[in-house]
């Protein structure tokens, strides 16, 4: 997880930071902190309502660590094609990662848009993975999902 506080933390799930991504912290409500990657659009909204960020790091696996691995988020841009959601989810598979969740956008103009909550063992596959996955025939674009966040 992150050094850096004492508070509560959690990872945000606008922007699902994971190491080595450099992260920022934001005091939400009670006082927890939600770590972003710096570059989430989200901490810029939070910096314009006022609320500073806190200063967040990675913490150094060489304690024991957190072993439940990582959750990201990602989006697949491809075009249309019959086998297309199979050909992903094996890619997935085959990169040892778990789908949480899926959600598969109808068409438009023969794209689809595939978003994957995934569980990976460890941060350190996401490079492999994203490769993976746009090796598959017909996905043009693989990249880690940016959401909307709540400002609380």
């Amino acid at each position: 997880m992150v050094d850096g506080t004492d508070s509560p933390t959690r990872l945000a799930g606008c922007c699902t930071p994971v190491p080595p991504d450099e992260v920022v912290g934001i005091v939400i409500r009670g006082g927890a902190v939600t770590v972003h990657r710096q570059e989430c659009p989200a901490v810029a909204r939070m910096r314009e309502i006022g609320r500073a960020p806190v200063a967040a790091r990675w913490r150094d696996e060489d304690g024991g660590g957190d072993t439940a691995g990582c959750r990201v988020t990602l989006v697949a841009e491809s075009f249309g094609r019959p086998r297309l959601l199979a050909d992903l989810t094996e890619a997935i598979a085959t990169a040892d990662a778990a789908i949480v969740s899926a959600t598969v956008e109808p068409p438009s103009e023969q794209r689809v848009r595939h978003t994957y909550t995934l569980q990976l063992p460890d941060a350190a596959g996401l490079p492999a993975l994203m490769r993976a996955m746009r090796e598959v025939a017909g996905v043009y674009d693989v990249s880690r999902a940016q959401h909307p966040a709540a400002t609380g």
